[in-house]
This record gives C-alpha cells, structure tokens and sequence, in this order.
C-alpha cells in the first residue's frame, strides 16, 4: 500500500545553477554633489533605484569630489 520514499523512481536532481538564487552588487557614482543627485535621479525616474536606497554622499578626500553607493539585489536564476 505505502512504498518507502527509496523505492521506485529516481527523484529528479536539480544542480546548483538552476536553483533561483539572491545576489548583491553595488553600484557607485563618483562626481560633484550636482553630479551624484543628477545620477540618483535620473535612475529614479528610469525606476532602477529609489533615492532613499542610496548612501548619503560621502565625501572622498578629492576637490569636489563625492560618491554615492547604491546596495542593488536581484533574483539570479
């Protein structure tokens, strides 16, 4: 009536790349204040990012320059 999960049909095995998986990059931009927000929104308006999801700018020790980094996951299948 009940047959052991071992017996019978191979179950089918899936590998490593089939498997959907969450994957993290960043995104930085390099540049003026006017520059880093022109960027921020212009891929606000493209919807790739909302402006809240990127760091402040942080200032990178170079005559007015500045950088911002975006933190971006996506779903990898």
């Amino acid at each position: 009536m009940f047959q052991s999960p071992d017996s019978g049909a191979q179950s089918p095995t899936v590998s490593a790349e089939q498997v959907p998986h969450r994957e993290q990059g960043r995104i930085v931009v390099y540049g003026s204040l006017l520059y880093c927000d022109r960027i921020v929104k212009t891929l606000h308006t493209l919807h790739f990012a909302d402006p809240n999801d990127w760091s402040g700018p942080i200032p990178t020790g170079r005559p007015n320059e500045w950088l911002r980094i975006l933190t971006k996951h996506l779903l990898i299948e």
